[in-house]
């Protein structure tokens, strides 16, 4: 009696824990429900923003971005509203943001970068994560093994001392013992500190914040430089002290960032260290656990025995300064591939007017190249700025390669379409003096005129600009003033086939704008653009090193190089095929074995 009494206690409790798990996934349905975020709405309001007198027009760009946000929710990423967005483009301006947040956490310090270095800046991360783990914090540094090769082991094991928790992404070992390609890097650059999070492309790293900076700052109070730097902290901690500050003040950082660029000049210069120009975001809102999630997937690809669970819901903010965002992720292992098609679609399908990217190691793969050529012969005016300064060998002249290949295409349409007018003027005038066609001919030409002459005002332009002050290491795109995307994917096959990415979408008016404003002020003021006929009279040994460096870069790309695959239709179906007779046949073969004893 006492066991059947214990066994339908234990019944009665699985029964229990059901119900009560049902009445939790119902309750997460209607919050679900409730929470639906309203497309129309969201894309009215921005809309209406944009300088379109022609009502049809405007009607015809509202239908098509709700279908555009609509399919790419479903598809792709996490999406919330009511987030707040800062924009960094200075190093300077980031970090000290960033030192600030981890001074004050109080639940969690994430940081995920693929470079940790040996600089100062290094270094005083280092001590702001161990003091955030001697004040209760659950902090964890998740860093590339590759990127990082530069970081001192006493840092690691002082870390360590500190109870942080230290994981080096795909070491040696662990890429031979848990079968892992050497060549799958951790790419992300992410920080989450309780109710904020920080995403772009900034690394821990000298190339982004001067050693000088700090410590100057600490030991010399007459400097000018050191008097800028004591009242942008003070400003960024009223800021983080008030939410409502907490909005995109981007003209006064960028007018603040000149100041911060006359006084690293002359640093870098006497340490001689290539400068990096990057562009971050500060993220308040919904958007912080979802990419706090994207964190957490990092954690799982690492192989650690550390696993984190997903973090409570963040506030939603409701005022006129509120964004949508999409968080876009990239692992090919898992085959999730978000940012890569949510770029091919939103090119191809939303692009109508313009097109801003700014991007470094420019080696695009086919179907980005595809989605861009697609948008070009609707009409749009693509913009690219690349780095004229980079860090990698060869990566300006397979730039030069690549361009040379795009121009030179761009200008033999050009001249089809020349030839084609020359021809099509010749036989109006024979028609006119000489040849009566049929009407029924006349007619059927008349219609393949107009088609023509659609297609020929609706040619858009590309525009090439190298930025030369520093190493453009920036990743953003802007597509018709509406929708933009920063993170660290780079338009590579490196990026696109094999390492970790991260991307925030956001769906803003505003902030498309401040990305143009930006883009425009760096190719007008520190670029300088390049053209077909300048890349055709280089000399011959510059031509060979821009093929040799383009198809290099284009070789190492390849599968041969890494066992990660493009997953086609042939090898999935192999795939299931392999898997389909293992599952039929592995245990009759098995269990034969053990009977003969074989």
């Amino acid at each position: 009696m006492i066991i059947v009494n214990k066994v339908r206690e234990a019944i009665h409790k699985k029964v229990i824990d059901i119900r009560k798990r049902r009445k939790d996934s119902e309750e997460k349905e209607k919050k679900e429900e409730s929470d639906e975020i309203d497309f129309d709405a969201l894309v009215d309001k921005n809309v209406n923003e944009l300088n379109i007198e022609n009502k049809e027009e405007r009607e015809k760009i509202k239908e098509r971005w709700k279908i555009i946000l609509r399919n790419n929710a479903k598809k792709y990423g996490k999406i919330s509203e009511g987030n707040k967005i800062k924009i960094y483009n200075e190093g300077t301006l980031a970090f000290r943001d960033i030192l600030n947040s981890i001074n004050k956490g109080k639940k969690r310090v994430w940081l995920e970068s693929y470079i940790f270095d040996d600089s100062k800046l290094a270094e005083e991360v280092v001590n702001s994560l161990c003091k955030a783990s001697k004040r209760g914090c659950d902090v964890i540094l998740l860093i590339d093994y590759i990127g990082s090769l530069k970081m001192k082991n006493k840092w690691a094991q002082e870390l360590k001392e500190h109870g942080v928790h230290v994981i080096f992404f795909n070491t040696f070992l662990n890429s031979f013992f848990n079968m892992l390609p050497i060549f799958f890097r951790d790419h992300r650059k992410i920080l989450i500190v309780d109710n904020t999070a920080y995403c772009g492309s900034m690394n821990v790293s000298e190339n982004v914040f001067p050693s000088e900076v700090i410590y100057e700052h600490e030991e010399d109070t007459t400097d000018d430089s050191d008097e800028i730097l004591k009242k942008k902290k003070c400003n960024d901690e009223n800021e983080d002290g008030n939410d409502k500050n907490m909005i995109r003040n981007f003209n006064n950082d960028v007018n603040k960032s000149i100041t911060y660029d006359d006084v690293n000049k002359d640093i870098y210069k006497k340490k001689k260290c290539l400068e990096y120009y990057d562009l971050h975001i500060k993220i308040k809102g919904p958007a912080v656990k979802d990419l706090a999630d994207v964190f957490i997937d990092s954690l799982k690809m690492s192989k650690s025995l550390i696993s984190r669970e997903s973090i409570e819901d963040q506030k939603k903010y409701q005022d006129e300064n509120s964004c949508y965002v999409q968080v876009l992720e990239s692992n090919v292992l898992r085959k999730i591939r978000s940012i890569q098609s949510t770029f091919d679609y939103i090119i191809r399908n939303g692009a109508t007017n313009n097109i801003y990217i700014t991007t470094s190691y420019f080696l695009p793969p086919g179907f980005l190249r595809r989605a861009l050529f697609s948008a070009l012969y609707k009409g749009v005016n693509i913009s690219f700025l690349f780095s004229g300064n980079s860090d990698v060998f060869g990566d300006v002249p397979a730039t030069y390669y690549i361009m040379k290949k795009i121009l030179k295409r761009i200008d033999m349409k050009k001249k089809a379409l020349l030839e084609y007018n020359n021809i099509i003027s010749n036989y109006i005038n024979l028609h006119k003096s000489f040849i009566r066609y049929p009407i029924i001919f006349d007619k059927y030409y008349n219609n393949y005129e107009k088609k023509k002459k659609k297609e020929r005002k609706n040619k858009g332009s590309m525009n090439f600009y190298f930025f030369q002050k520093k190493h453009c290491h920036a990743k953003n795109l802007v597509v018709d003033n509406l929708w933009c995307s920063i993170g660290s994917y780079n338009w590579d096959r490196f990026s696109s086939r094999r390492n970790l990415e991260v991307m925030i979408s956001i769906f803003d008016k505003k902030i498309s704008d401040q990305f143009i404003k930006e883009h425009q002020n760096k190719v007008i003021n520190d670029s300088i653009q390049i053209t077909l006929s300048q890349l055709i009279n280089r000399n011959f040994f510059q031509i060979f090193m821009s093929y040799c460096a383009y198809h290099l870069g284009k070789l190492s790309g390849r599968n041969i190089f890494d066992g990660l695959s493009n997953n086609s239709k042939k090898t999935i179906l192999r795939k299931a095929i392999i898997s389909k007779y293992l599952n039929d046949n592995c245990i009759q073969n098995i269990s034969l074995n053990m009977m003969w004893g074989v």
